[in-house]
């Protein structure tokens, strides 16, 4: 089997397969499908909405999305919904149906977690998006930067392929805060920052380079200061993790679902 074209259980769409394999595997086209279908929870005021739904943060299967679009818009998924019909999401959701839709055409696909500098809350805000292997390279591409979001944002690169120096992988983030070529304390999330928040986003990229999108990890707002430490053992653990080669395309072991 091609590396990175298998389904895990996030990308899976279950009774939903033969409407992904319908759709254009263009990246430009295939983002476009995403951006009709979700919406981000953090910018609803952008599309003249209000946040009264409470959305939940929870990453859903791409399965379980679906089953949601379709209950709040009973067309197919080549409609252009109104943005109040759209399912309500984060970054993680927009890259995971991204990779869902590359993979149900073979066509290699993986979630990276990391940092970009083109959001509005500080200068490397936690991010996630998805990397598609065209052209004998991993090309970025963040499904999440629609025509509001590029007004909004000033964004001027085209998102179906980010340049490297507005978006950082975890493991690139981390090499950089140990070279001191980077403050760790202009990464983060509101105000969880510092070389710790860059650690969690480290072990949530690896993960996600074995497609296990959904860890202990992703409770990091409940850490309290005590967890906000790294001890040598963690920093030296964390330094060989970053080292590990990402750029190649090579065999996957088993998945670890299987």
């Amino acid at each position: 089997m091609i590396p990175w074209t298998h389904h895990s259980p996030f990308t899976r769409p279950g009774r939903f397969a033969a409407e992904l394999a319908a759709l254009d595997p263009s990246v430009g086209a295939a983002i476009k499908t995403v951006q009709g279908i979700l919406i981000h929870g953090g910018a609803l005021e952008h599309y003249g909405l209000m946040d009264t739904t409470g959305a939940s943060r929870e990453t859903l299967p791409v399965e379980a999305r679906l089953a949601d679009v379709h209950a709040r818009w009973t067309g197919s998924l080549f409609d252009v919904r109104p943005a109040a019909a759209r399912s309500v999401g984060t970054c993680r959701d927009f890259a995971l149906l991204l990779c869902a839709v590359m993979r149900s055409h073979m066509i290699p696909a993986r979630m990276r977690c990391g940092f970009a500098s083109y959001f509005s809350d500080g200068p490397w805000e936690d991010h996630w998006l998805c990397e598609v292997w065209t052209d004998g390279r991993w090309v970025r591409v963040d499904a999440q930067l629609d025509a509001v979001h590029r007004e909004w944002l000033g964004i001027s690169f085209d998102p179906c392929d980010v340049p490297p120096d507005v978006y950082l992988t975890a493991d690139e983030a981390w090499r950089r805060s140990r070279s001191g070529r980077l403050d760790p304390d202009t990464l983060g999330h509101g105000d969880a920052k510092g070389l710790w928040f860059v650690y969690v986003n480290l072990v949530r990229d690896r993960l996600a380079l074995v497609d296990c999108l959904s860890s202990d990890w992703d409770s990091w707002r409940a850490a309290n200061c005590s967890a906000q430490t790294l001890d040598a053992e963690t920093i030296a653990l964390s330094d060989g993790l970053a080292q590990e080669s990402d750029e190649s395309d090579p065999p996957l072991p088993a998945p670890w679902w299987l």
